[in-house]
């Protein structure tokens, strides 16, 4: 089999199945799991983020529960440990397969985003130094506000970053007003990305099903705990959706008079929204090959793989 220098990227919405795809995709091919998921870098955050270990099946697996809560972890963190991973796979004799929800990570590995510096940030609109703002200041403005601000430093980091989070944009700014910018430099390996695609009213049972097993699981008691061990309220509603809704709801900072119920059923609903989002950036990608089972992703990556 020809696979020297390949790569394979399992992506698709939360919910989708990807986990189990990959487990399979390593067993078939020989291969070793990273993750390309922005939240299970984190230790403690198990059920929420579906880091199920069990579904890896004795595949070795890698960046998960590398980070303690309210560490930074960011895009380039996310790719200096992956470009590292990726060559140990290699010198193993094995495949890389990526595997997460996180589209800008799958992305930035699969374009080779690389962080450069420039003398000053400018305008797109004239060539006046553009107007610096304070972290103080940010945290004061909306969404949309940041959102403009973004795209005049810099209109590539606007096209690639979470524009739901206000966190990552505002770090974004700060990075683009000290003078960095992202260029892309072509990796030094192939890479074929297989989407999972699934009915969206599949994707929504499937996401209520696992919201109800969560909580049968211990996700109010894991969130509990995070916050008596000292995590802050603050990370959780930046690392956001199911942690962030229910932290709240614990905390008592979103209660009102909603009963655990609707708390629960808010919670899905977010989810339902989180996963149209991931499917709309996925979705950007022609070179994205969608399958809907195991058959159609074996044949496409045997193909791939075989291809001198």
């Amino acid at each position: 089999m020809k696979n020297d220098r390949k790569i394979i990227c399992v992506v698709g919405p939360t919910s989708s199945g990807k986990t189990k795809l990959a487990v399979k995709l390593a067993k078939e091919f020989s291969g070793e799991i990273i993750s390309a998921d922005s939240r299970q870098v984190f230790r403690g955050l198990t059920i929420g983020t579906g880091k199920d270990l069990e579904e890896y099946d004795n595949i070795t697996y890698s960046l998960i529960d590398i980070k303690n809560p309210g560490e930074e972890f960011t895009l380039f963190d996310f790719l200096d440990l992956a470009r590292v991973k990726i060559e140990e796979i290699f010198e193993a004799g094995k495949v890389p397969i990526i595997v997460g929800g996180t589209g800008l990570y799958v992305q930035a590995l699969v374009e080779g985003f690389e962080i450069s510096q420039k003398s000053k940030v400018k305008s797109q609109n004239c060539n006046s130094k553009v107007k610096s703002y304070s972290r103080g200041k940010l945290e004061k403005l909306s969404k949309a506000e940041l959102q403009e601000i973004l795209i005049d430093l810099d209109e590539e980091v606007f096209l690639t970053i979470d524009l739901d989070n206000p966190y990552r944009m505002i770090r974004a700014i700060e990075k683009a007003q000290g003078g960095e910018q992202i260029a892309k430099v072509k990796p030094s390996f192939e890479a074929l990305q297989i989407g999972i695609e699934i009915p969206r009213e599949v994707l929504c049972e499937k996401i209520d099903r696992r919201v109800d097993e969560w909580f049968q699981e211990g996700f109010y008691e894991e969130v509990e705990g995070l916050l008596k061990s000292g995590v802050s309220l603050e990370w959780l509603n930046k690392i956001g959706l199911e942690y962030k809704i229910l932290a709240n709801y614990i905390a008592g900072t979103d209660h009102g008079d909603k009963s655990f119920e609707e708390m629960k059923d808010k919670m899905k609903i977010a989810i339902h929204q989180y996963a149209r989002r991931q499917n709309t950036w996925f979705k950007r990608f022609l070179e994205i090959k969608w399958v809907t089972n195991f058959n159609e992703a074996e044949c496409i990556a045997r193909d791939y793989l075989n291809k001198v």
